[in-house]
C-alpha cells in the first residue's frame, strides 16, 4: 500500500490537522499486521530456542573433551596453574576455577595433588580506621581453613608457600606440613613472636626444604636467630634474606651446599661491605645464581675467590666508589654467563682520575661465556661505557641498558651495535636489546640498527627490541618495522612526555559550580 504522505516522509514536513487524521487511519491496518507478525515472529523464536537448546545439548555429548583420556586432562590442569608464582587462594584463577566447571572436573581436581602443592597465603590487613578487628579476625580464621584444607589435598607431595602479613594462626596452621616444606617465603616483615614457633625448629623437622626467604630480612640479634637449626636442612640450597647490621656468616647455614644466595643489602649506608660478601662467597663454592648489595669495599686485603659453578651474578651498589672494583678484582667467574649491575640514583662525576669508576671493559674482557648483560649508564664516564660496549663477547645474548645518565651516547652504543656491509657485527647472536629512559636517541638510528640486524643475517638473530623513550614521538618508525614484526621481531616502543606543567591548563581557577550564579530579575 502506497502512503499518500510518501513524499514527505524523511523531511521537515509539519502536518495539519486533518493531514494528521489521515495519516493514523492509514497506519492503524499496518499496526495490525505488525502485531500479527510479532506474535508469530515470537512462536518461532520459541521454536528456535527449543531446537537450539536440544541440538547443542546433544553437540555437547560429543565433544572432542569428553573423550579425553583422563591423565591429558591431568595435562591441561597443571598446565593451567601460573609459572612463575604461588596460586592464589581465588575461584578466578587455577587450582580452584577448574573445580567451578562441571561435577567431573571438580572431582578430578580435588583428587589431583599437584594441584595443590603451591600457594600464596595472604592474611587480610587491620586497617586503622576499622572500629572493630572483628571483620578482619573472621576474615583471617576463614583463610586459616581455606589453608588447611587446600594443603590437604596435595597428599605427600613437596609443597611452595609464600606468606604475606603473616599472623599466629597462620604459622601454627602451617607447622604440621613442615615435614613437606621444598620452598617457603616470608614476604612480610616477621616479628619475633612469629620467629619464636621457627626458632624450636630443627633440620630433622624440614627435610624436603631447599629454599628459604626473608623478604624483610633476620632479626637484627643474634640470639633471636643463632638458634635456628633448621637453617642446616640436608637440602638447603638456597637462601634469600635482606641484611643490615649482623654477622651473616654465622647464620646456621650448610654454606657448602648452597647454590643460590641472595643478600637483599641497604646499600644507602648500613649494608654488608663487599669484604664482607667476598667471605661469605668463600664459602660457597657451589653456588649458581647470587645477587647481593654492598654499600663500601671495607677491608681491601681478600684473597682471591673463585666460584668454578656460577653463572649469575648481580650486584647492587648505592655508591660510585672503589667498592665494586675491590669486588670484581677479587672474584674468578669462569662459567658467569648473566650479570646485572645496578646502581640505584648513582651518578659519575669527574674526580681527576680519583675514584675513578670501576673499568667494566676489563671484567668483560675476561668473562668470554657472557651471554646477558644489564647495567645502569650512571656509574660510567663515555670513553668507559664505550669500551665496555665494544669489549662485549660474541656469546652477548641479551642487553637491558637503564640511561640513568641522560647525556651518555645512547646512539653511539647503537652505531657500534649495527652491523655494517663486510664488516663482524659486534655481538652477532645478539637476540634482544632493552634501552629504558631514552631522551637522546633519534628513532633513525633504532630504525637503521633494526633493520641492519634483521637483514644482516640469515637467519636473523635479534627476536626482540624494547626502548623507553623519556620524551615526546619525534618520528613513528613502527610502519617501516612493520615487514620484521610480521616475521616475527617483538618490538615495544613506548613514549614518557614530561609531566603537564601545573597550572598551565586554560581551565585553570575556573569554578564549575553553578551555585550563586546571578540571576536577572
Amino acid at each position: 500500500m502506497i502512503s499518500p504522505f510518501a513524499s514527505r516522509l524523511g523531511t521537515n514536513y509539519c502536518p495539519a490537522d486533518d493531514e494528521i487524521s489521515q495519516i493514523k487511519a492509514f497506519l492503524f491496518d499496518p499496526s495490525l499486521r505488525l502485531k500479527r507478525i510479532d506474535e508469530e515472529s515470537a512462536v518461532l523464536q520459541r521454536e528456535r530456542d527449543f531446537l537450539a537448546t536440544s541440538i547443542d545439548a546433544h553437540k555437547a555429548l560429543i565433544t572432542p573433551v569428553r573423550r579425553l583420556p583422563l591423565d591429558i586432562i591431568q595435562e591441561i590442569f597443571l598446565a593451567c596453574l601460573p609459572a612463575h608464582r604461588n596460586c592464589v587462594m581465588s575461584a578466578t584463577e587455577a587450582p580452584v576455577l577448574l573445580g567451578r566447571i562441571c561435577s567431573l572436573w571438580r572431582a578430578i581436581s580435588l583428587n589431583m595433588p599437584r594441584l595443590w602443592t603451591r600457594i600464596n597465603v595472604v592474611q587480610p590487613y587491620r586497617q586503622h580506621w576499622t572500629p572493630s578487628d572483628m571483620l578482619a579476625n573472621a576474615k583471617g580464621a576463614q583463610r586459616v581453613e581455606v589453608l588447611k584444607t587446600w594443603l590437604g589435598r596435595s597428599g605427600e607431595l613437596p609443597l611452595s608457600i609464600s606468606l604475606v602479613a603473616i599472623n599466629p594462626q597462620s604459622i601454627q596452621a602451617l607447622l604440621p606440613f613442615a615435614a613437606r616444606w621444598q620452598h617457603i617465603q616470608f614476604l612480610s616483615k616477621m616479628p619475633s613472636s612469629l620467629l619464636e614457633p621457627l626458632s624450636r625448629m630443627t633440620e630433622a623437622d624440614v627435610p624436603m626444604l631447599e629454599t628459604i626467604t626473608f623478604h624483610h630480612g633476620l632479626p637484627p640479634r643474634q640470639e633471636d636467630w643463632g638458634g635456628f637449626t633448621m637453617f642446616g636442612g640436608p637440602r638447603l640450597s638456597g637462601f634469600t634474606a635482606a641484611t643490615r647490621d649482623f654477622a651473616t656468616g654465622d647464620l646456621p647455614l650448610r654454606w657448602h651446599q648452597l647454590t643460590t644466595l641472595r643478600m637483599r643489602g641497604f646499600p644507602n649506608g648500613d649494608g654488608m661491605t663487599s669484604h664482607n660478601i667476598l667471605q661469605l662467597l668463600s664459602r660457597c663454592p657451589q653456588l649458581r645464581a647470587c645477587k647481593v648489595a654492598f654499600g663500601n669495599s671495607g677491608d681491601t686485603s681478600h684473597p682471591p675467590v673463585e666460584l668454578k659453578f656460577l653463572h649469575s651474578l648481580h650486584l647492587v651498589s648505592g655508591a660510585v666508589d672503589d667498592a665494586v672494583s675491590f669486588f670484581l678484582d677479587r672474584l674468578l667467574l669462569p662459567e658467569l654467563r648473566n650479570f646485572t649491575l645496578r646502581t640505584p640514583n648513582a651518578h659519575y662525576t669527574q674526580t681527576n682520575g680519583q675514584h675513578d669508576p670501576p673499568p667494566l671493559f676489563r671484567y668483560i674482557a675476561l668473562w668470554n661465556k657472557l651471554e646477558s648483560l644489564e647495567i645502569d649508564t650512571g656509574l660510567f664516564p663515555e670513553s668507559s661505557w664505550l669500551q665496555a660496549i665494544r669489549s662485549l663477547p660474541t656469546t652477548m645474548r641479551q642487553l637491558v641498558i637503564h640511561n640513568t645518565r641522560i647525556r651518555l651516547p645512547i646512539e653511539t652504543t647503537l652505531t657500534i651495535l649495527t652491523p655494517l656491509p663486510g664488516i663482524p657485527a659486534q655481538c652477532p647472536v645478539l637476540e634482544g636489546l632493552v634501552i629504558s629512559r631514552s631522551r637522546s636517541l633519534p628513532e633513525a638510528a633504532l630504525l637503521r640498527f633494526i633493520a641492519a640486524r634483521m637483514r644482516g643475517a640469515s637467519p636473523p638473530t635479534l627476536r626482540r627490541v624494547e626502548v623507553a623513550f623519556n620524551r615526546e614521538m619525534e618520528a613513528d618508525i613502527l610502519p617501516d618495522l612493520q615487514l620484521f614484526i610480521d616475521s616475527g621481531l617483538r618490538v615495544s616502543v613506548t613514549y614518557h612526555p614530561p609531566a603537564e606543567i601545573h597550572g598551565s591548563s586554560p581551565w585553570t581557577g575556573l569554578d564549575e559550580s553553578t551555585e550563586d550564579e546571578p540571576t536577572e530579575d
